[in-house]
């Protein structure tokens, strides 16, 4: 089953199956969430640097590797897939469709691939691919672990500065528990789980009332109905 974006925020107030850093609720879609492009990107062609002045150059006829700047963590019981944004495959760009597997910690590392013949940008921080996630039958037991956290593996090919090694090298967001605590512990969350909390007690408080004004005098009256048949039979 998708989750919606209330499955989603939902999860995200519990924390027993996602974790997202930074968690930018406005990237929180119907059946889908929105992650942003980082600072960390590098053409397959020639393994360097595709960033300047903060905007990301897909070259024509090339592939770019882009880390994205949100980390996630998702449990056994959550699968998902990457889907290219409309906004950008319209200007003809793909990119290589990939799942998140079960367990999954870390930052994503998108491929996106140019297959026009014209430079393609995308500004760092923009929104460039979209999650959807799944509710699994029964918890996975493949994948834990199988793949690099972050996929520094994969970036280890790239020509990378010091800042960028670093970046990768930082543990928040390479496991659930770090994934988890920074996200709780941000402003954004803090402000969406108390927003969250209060539109939960509001819907709760709407119940009761409907309670108290639809079904007490139903009850009473349907109680006053019998008692008075009872009454008249005798």
């Amino acid at each position: 089953m998708t989750l919606s974006n209330n499955d989603i925020k939902r999860e995200l107030i519990k924390g027993n199956n996602i974790s997202i850093h930074p968690l930018k609720l406005g990237n929180i879609k119907g059946s889908s969430i929105n992650f942003t492009a980082s600072k960390m990107a590098w053409k397959v062609s020639d393994k360097k640097t595709a960033v300047k002045e903060d905007i990301i150059t897909i070259p024509p006829n090339d592939t770019v590797c882009i880390y994205t700047q949100e980390a996630i963590w998702i449990s056994r019981r959550i699968g998902g897939t990457y889907h290219p944004r409309v906004t950008l495959v319209s200007k003809g760009l793909s990119h290589i469709s990939t799942t998140l597997d079960p367990g999954w910690a870390g930052i994503s590392l998108v491929a996106v691939n140019n297959p026009t013949d014209k430079e393609i940008e995308i500004r760092v921080g923009e929104a460039f691919v979209s999650i959807m996630l799944y509710y699994l039958n029964t918890p996975s037991d493949l994948n834990i672990g199988e793949n690099s956290a972050s996929r520094r593996d994969i970036a280890g090919a790239f020509e990378k500065n010091d800042e960028e090694d670093m970046l990768l090298q930082e543990q928040w967001h390479r496991n659930q528990y770090g994934i988890t605590t920074e996200m709780l512990k941000s402003k954004n969350y803090k402000e969406f789980e108390e927003d969250e909390l209060k539109e939960i007690t509001k819907k709760k408080e709407e119940k009761k009332e409907f309670r108290q004004t639809f079904w007490y005098p139903l009850v009473v009256a349907i109680v006053g109905g019998i008692i008075g048949g009872s009454i008249s039979f005798f």
